[in-house]
């Protein structure tokens, strides 16, 4: 058994998980899909909200639980806050798992992984400038998308690169992002861990919505997480 933390990527809430909740929770295991601050538009959250908030927002769901041990799960932008809620936990981490998700090295933001036309529709959408808002195009796939606050991409994060390190870690790299031909950001995340310490690979030929379009792949997954990292 195995206390499963959920972080969904930009724009999303904890119901991106949805389809893979059940599964996880009839084979035993914790389950705790997130929707971090500003999110969700039934909790207000005061502003500003950076990445130390959604930071903040896994650590407060170890807490409030009592959990002793976590496995981390982030889909895309939720590479960053469970990346940091690793280094920060006083709970042993079983294991990290990113799904086509951002890894950044110790002092990047996120800003500094995304490729250079993938910046353009946060500062078109952010016209208040402190919020990111869903392109209509990304709104027809998931309409319960929320607006995103614009400083957890352009915080920096901080991390003991050796505690990660010690950390058993699953990286899947989605090779289809939006299935528009456009580039992957995550492509170069994989070459680049590849070589570093702890760290186990997939490769599926799917698209960028990982859950949607691969579920029982990613459950599959998160049943075997007492399986040894294979490097």
């Amino acid at each position: 058994m195995a206390n499963i933390i959920l972080i969904a990527g930009t724009y999303l809430g904890g119901y991106y998980y949805d389809p893979i909740v059940p599964a996880l929770i009839q084979a035993g295991h914790r389950v705790f899909p997130v929707t971090l601050s500003g999110l969700d538009p039934a909790k207000p959250h005061p502003m500003p909200i950076n990445l130390d908030t959604h930071i903040n927002d896994v650590l407060q769901v170890i807490e409030e639980n009592q959990l002793e041990d976590v496995v981390l799960v982030g889909h895309s932008y939720g590479g960053m806050p469970i990346t940091g809620a690793a280094d920060r936990t006083t709970a042993r981490v079983q294991k990290l798992i990113y799904l086509d998700a951002q890894m950044p090295k110790p002092g990047q933001r996120e800003w500094d992984l995304m490729l250079e036309k993938d910046r353009i529709p946060p500062l078109r959408t952010g016209l208040d400038g402190l919020n990111m808002h869903p392109e209509e195009w990304l709104l027809e796939l998931h309409p319960r998308m929320q607006p995103h606050p614009l400083a957890t991409k352009l915080q920096q994060l901080h991390y003991d690169q050796a505690k990660f390190d010690s950390f058993a870690k699953v990286f899947v790299y989605c090779t289809e992002w939006f299935r528009n031909g456009d580039a992957s950001p995550f492509g170069p995340i994989l070459e680049r861990i590849k070589g570093e310490p702890g760290w186990e690979t997939h490769t599926w030929n799917v698209g960028h919505d990982t859950i949607g379009e691969a579920g029982e792949k990613v459950i599959d997954l998160l049943l075997r997480l007492d399986d040894p990292v294979d490097n």
